[in-house]
């Protein structure tokens, strides 16, 4: 059996283009776009962070199992559950993240905890607020590299005209 010159790979006798890398066999007309493998399409959508409000009074309502608001960070998207005996749910697509921002009193810094608002290009939630979170700024953090990596993976990049 022939191998193609570009990947080393066996293909059939008479094809025109390489089972594996898809460039052509004879030489003639290159490849412009290749199907996606089976692979880069099962993409799974991952928990990178998951909290809920930290501040006293939140952790008193903890107490009492009555603190039902549940912040989490995915590599897909962000969501915030709300309601104790209806359920809430606020979801935005990193792709739709413009900016995020954290904000701390000088009583939430003596705690450790500050609120993270999200800006977005989302119509039902241009921002979303993480209000009063345990180390808001390792957070943001962690969502900003989310946001970049997400956009990078989906070619998305955007500009500003000045």
């Amino acid at each position: 059996m022939p191998y193609c010159t570009t990947c080393g790979s066996e293909y059939k006798q008479g094809a025109k283009f390489c089972g594996e890398c898809g460039s052509s066999i004879d030489g003639t007309a290159p490849v412009t776009a290749r199907r996606p493998s089976a692979n880069t399409n099962a993409t799974q959508e991952v928990v990178l962070w998951k909290g809920k409000p930290a501040s006293i009074s939140d952790r008193l309502k903890g107490i009492v199992r009555l603190n039902t608001t549940t912040y989490t960070i995915t590599s897909q998207r962000i969501m915030v559950k709300t309601g104790l005996i209806g359920k809430n749910v606020e979801e935005i697509e990193l792709l739709r993240v413009r900016d995020l921002s954290v904000a701390q009193s000088i009583m939430d810094r003596m705690l450790g905890i500050g609120s993270l608002t999200v800006f977005s290009d989302d119509a039902s939630a241009p921002q979303l607020l993480f209000r009063k979170i345990h180390d808001a700024q390792t957070v943001k953090d962690v969502l900003r590299k989310a946001v970049r990596d997400e956009k990078i993976a989906n070619n998305i990049s955007y500009r500003e005209q000045i």
